[in-house]
C-alpha cells in the first residue's frame, strides 16, 4: 500500500486510482493545535464538538477538519467553504453536481482516525481496536453469521479475537457504504473472514493502522469491476 505523508494544510496530494484515497490521522500527536484546526468548522460542527468531553472534542475537531482540508484540495476551495453537512450521523457532500459525485466516510477508534473519499461510487471505512470479543459473545449479540462462526472457530485461539474484530470492521465499512446505519442486518452481511475479499458487490481491503487496531475500506464493484482495489493511504500530520 502506497503511503503519502502530507500536512493538514498541504495543498499538494496524490490521489489513488479513480481519485479514491484514504487519509490517516494520529489523534494523539501532540503537534495538533485543536483550537486552530477548529477554525474552518461550521457553527454546527463546532457546537457538536464543544459539547463533548475533551477527548471526544479533539477527535471530532480533527476528523471534521481533516475532511474539510481533503475536500478543499479536491475542490479548489478553502476548508471553511467546503459544502459538507451531517445527515443521519454521517458526512455528506452537497454543493454543485460535480462536488456531489464525491462520497466520503470517516471512522475513529482510540488514537486512530481515517477519512475515505471516492468519486462516483459509495465508500465506507471503519477502524476498531482489537478487543476481547469471543465467538459466543458475537453469536449472542446477533451479528455473526453461521459461516463466519465456522471459519473463525477453525482458527487458533489467539487469532480468533483479531478475526472477530476484522469481521466487525468489514461489516461496518459495508454498512457505511450502503448508508444503512442501525437498519443494517449485520448477520446477513457475511464477510470473507480474510484480510480482503468481496461482500456481495462490495470490495473490502485492509488499511494499514498501528498495532492493536484493525481497519478496512469498502467500495462498490462498479469502481473497478473485479480488478483489485488498492487505495492510496495518505498520512495526515500537523
Amino acid at each position: 500500500m502506497l503511503i503519502v505523508r502530507t500536512t493538514m494544510g498541504d495543498r499538494s496530494w496524490a490521489g489513488g486510482r479513480g481519485g479514491h484515497g484514504v487519509w490517516r490521522l494520529d489523534l494523539d500527536d501532540p503537534g495538533w493545535d485543536v483550537d486552530a484546526e477548529a477554525t474552518p468548522l461550521s457553527p454546527d460542527e463546532r457546537d457538536g464538538a464543544d459539547r463533548a468531553v475533551p477527548a471526544v472534542r479533539r477527535r471530532r475537531v480533527l476528523v471534521r477538519a481533516g475532511l474539510r482540508h481533503v475536500l478543499g484540495k479536491l475542490f479548489g476551495l478553502s476548508p471553511e467553504a467546503v459544502p459538507v453537512v451531517r445527515r443521519d450521523g454521517r458526512p455528506v457532500v452537497v454543493g454543485c453536481r460535480r462536488q456531489r459525485r464525491y462520497q466520503v466516510s470517516c471512522s475513529a477508534s482510540g488514537g486512530v482516525a481515517l477519512i475515505a473519499v471516492a468519486v462516483g461510487t459509495p465508500i465506507g471505512i471503519d477502524v476498531e481496536r482489537v478487543g476481547d470479543e469471543t465467538v459466543p459473545t458475537a453469536v449472542a449479540e446477533g451479528w455473526l453469521s453461521v459461516r463466519e462462526r465456522a471459519l473463525i472457530e477453525r482458527l487458533p485461539r489467539d487469532e480468533q479475537g483479531p478475526a472477530l474484530t476484522r469481521a466487525w470492521v468489514h461489516k461496518e465499512a459495508v454498512v457505511k457504504a450502503r448508508g444503512l446505519g442501525l437498519r443494517a442486518d449485520l448477520a446477513g452481511t457475511v464477510t470473507p473472514v480474510a484480510d480482503s475479499g468481496w461482500i456481495g458487490p462490495w470490495a473490502v481491503q485492509p488499511i494499514s493502522v498501528p498495532a492493536g487496531h484493525v481497519a478496512a475500506v469498502a467500495i462498490g464493484r462498479g469502481a473497478f469491476g473485479r480488478a483489485p482495489f488498492r487505495p492510496v493511504l495518505h498520512e495526515m500530520i500537523p
